[in-house]
């Protein structure tokens, strides 16, 4: 077997197993799918350096047209499955002791291993109806994953509601593959080299990014996310929405933008649009949600925003920042969701304000949800804050070539990072810090299956913040610097502006130590106690009647003049496409419903238009053909 095939044929077997083993043998599913994804995962290693590697098979001939199953392997596409492999590895590790009796574990992993093979395929094909074809099956895929969820009604609303709109995005991109074949007569990426100039080339890159953000979870094609939060698998949300998904969707968004088409400033400008509106946006709902999994899914769009911002800069520094941010999200997102399972399965809610005090019984999950919630905050020396002040800095530099509104994306960049602190302060403290309630007294911490994902996770927002230049030399580099295809060497100062890593780390650290010997200091010294004053009343006997929760002051925001009325459209689905598309299509079937009124003489007049009409079309392509015979 080509070594190129093993990431793609290796787990697709081992999910074809797990679904042939009876449910009643135990164990041996999570054998085979952590084997299967064990194996794939020191493949992608090995393929990475590899580049360029190629494998092409002739697949559909009919007559003259042939339609190959054409994989490339390129920096990119190694960069990218390598993480895939990863993210389904930690997640199958962790679905060990997730999953409970209630779940059908053959279904589970069968579709987890189906899920990584059809997303190494995707970023590995060449052929734009290849990458089509694993592009559907992961619809396909999250449909029946989402629809496995405990909350039977809710699953079933965001599986339908996920699979209508990536659908819907999916058609957008079949239309512009069909234009890219019927107009430039091949379908191999890498021989096209497309100027956006004219209508129609315009026309195949919007459709194009379309499905590409669509797939990443940008507004305003992002409805599906929350909707799917509310009832998936915890796991399925930080495999799939948190962190596989944003990889493709930025993979094949920056495919188009930087190597298949040349863009121009005007589609620059649209893209940097998006995800000003998307960071903003999206955070702003983030900030009033009570439940901790769709408030995670609302952060996982707004960062997209930061990915299609950097990219549209289209300056090196933005376009790295972007693609570096396009990782670090993927990572401390599904750490996220991971730190939102435990908590799900451990006091059985992930409902914010039932929450609190579970630092001291869940330290592991406290401290990875803390390390995630900081990096993802823009808080140095974590990941997210490298990849932030790289996009900050290609907004900088885009002002210094004369763009004079550059400081408009730069001021949502920056209220959208001090935005997302504040929506996890929240979940900080409501969530692990203050009182626990007396029905968690007898919260635990997950089993190590559970904690271990996590911990790896965690580990790499540190490493990737303190030692990003690793990172952003072996994997983002040679994507900027050279084509996006074959890679190139290229250096690229990580320590833009006053920003060095090392040295801030080092600075952090030692403030770190001088906090901690000053609060050291202060419990030397005597403390006075005295009696609970509470208004002049007596205190409740009942300690969870004193539960301050976190909630509390956010529930003010939702009443703020200004953005009272906004939230509310939101909720509603005022600004949803989704339900958009829904009361368009209800207009448009009353229409027809009143038109036919069931009486003959309407539908008779109806079938003599209908029959003029192609008499007319007919005679229209007769008399072409006449003129062009003379």
């Amino acid at each position: 077997m080509p070594q190129i095939l093993v990431p793609i044929i290796v787990p697709a077997i081992a999910g074809g197993l797990c679904l042939l083993i009876p449910r009643r043998v135990k164990g041996v599913r999570e054998v085979i799918t952590l084997a299967g994804l064990v194996w794939a995962f020191v493949a992608a290693l090995q393929l990475f350096g590899q580049w360029p590697l190629s494998f092409t098979r002739d697949w559909v001939v009919f007559g003259d047209l042939s339609v190959q199953f054409d994989l490339l392997l390129s920096h990119f596409s190694a960069f990218i499955i390598v993480f895939v492999v990863l993210f389904g590895l930690v997640v199958a590790l962790y679905s060990m002791s997730w999953l409970s009796k209630e779940h059908d574990g053959r279904r589970y992993y069968t579709l987890l291993l189906w899920t990584v093979a059809a997303s190494v395929g995707a970023v590995l094909s060449n052929n734009l109806l290849l990458l089509l074809i694993f592009w559907e099956a992961l619809t396909a895929i999250l449909f029946f994953y989402v629809n496995m969820g405990r909350k039977k009604a809710e699953a079933a609303e965001g599986a339908a509601k996920s699979f209508i709109m990536l659908g819907l995005s999916d058609a957008a991109l079949f239309l512009a593959v069909a234009l890219i074949w019927v107009r430039f007569g091949t379908l191999s990426m890498d021989q096209l080299s497309i100027f956006v100039g004219d209508g129609a080339t315009i026309a195949i890159y919007v459709l194009m990014m379309v499905g590409a953000i669509t797939k990443a979870g940008a507004m305003p094609f992002h409805t599906w996310i929350p909707a799917a939060a509310k009832g998936a698998p915890t796991p399925v949300m930080a495999l799939l929405p948190a962190s596989i998904d944003k990889l493709l969707g930025i993979y094949l968004l920056a495919r188009i933008s930087l190597d298949i088409f040349n863009i121009g400033p005007a589609m620059q400008l649209l893209l940097m649009i998006i995800g000003a509106v998307t960071i903003i946006g999206a955070v702003l709902m983030a900030l009033i949600q009570h439940d901790l999994k769709v408030l995670l899914s609302y952060h996982a769009i707004s960062q997209v925003g930061y990915m299609v911002l950097g990219i549209g800069t289209g300056v090196p520094i933005g376009i790295a920042g972007g693609l570096f941010h396009m990782l670090n999200h993927a990572i401390y997102k599904s750490c996220l969701f991971l730190t939102a399972g435990s908590i799900e399965k451990q006091a059985g809610t992930t409902e914010i304000s039932k929450l609190g005090g579970l630092a001291r019984a869940m330290p592991i999950t406290f401290a990875a949800c803390a390390v995630a919630a900081f990096a993802i905050s823009g808080v140095p020396p974590f990941n997210g804050f490298v990849s932030k002040w790289m996009v900050y800095s290609g907004l900088v530099e885009l002002g210094a070539r004369g763009m004079s509104t550059y400081w408009i994306f730069l001021v949502a960049a920056l209220f959208g990072s001090a935005l997302t602190l504040a929506s996890f302060v929240k979940v900080l403290y409501s969530g692990f810090l203050g009182q626990r309630p007396s029905n968690l007294a007898n919260v635990r911490e997950a089993p190590w299956p559970m904690t271990v994902p996590m911990i790896v996770l965690a580990a790499l927002c540190v490493l990737f913040g303190v030692w990003a230049k690793f990172p952003i030399d072996t994997f983002i580099n040679p994507i900027v610097h050279g084509s996006v295809v074959t890679g190139a060497s290229g250096a690229l100062d990580v320590s833009v502006g006053f920003w060095d890593p090392g040295v801030a780390t080092g600075l952090i650290i030692l403030g770190i130590l001088v906090g901690l010997a000053v609060f050291g200091v202060g419990r030397l010294t005597t403390r006075r106690t005295g009696h609970i004053f509470i208004g002049g009343h007596k205190p409740p006997e009942s300690l969870d009647a004193m539960h301050v929760t976190g909630t509390g002051f956010y529930n003010t925001i939702r009443e703020t003049k200004g953005l009272k009325g906004m939230f509310a459209n939101a909720e509603q689905g005022i600004f949803d496409v989704y339900e958009m598309g829904g009361r368009l299509g209800n207009v448009l079937v009353q229409s027809l419903r009143s038109a036919h009124n069931g009486v003959l003489s309407t539908y008779l007049t109806w079938a003599v238009i209908g029959l003029g009409a192609m008499v007319f079309a007919l005679l229209s392509v007769l008399l072409k053909q006449l003129v062009g015979g003379r």
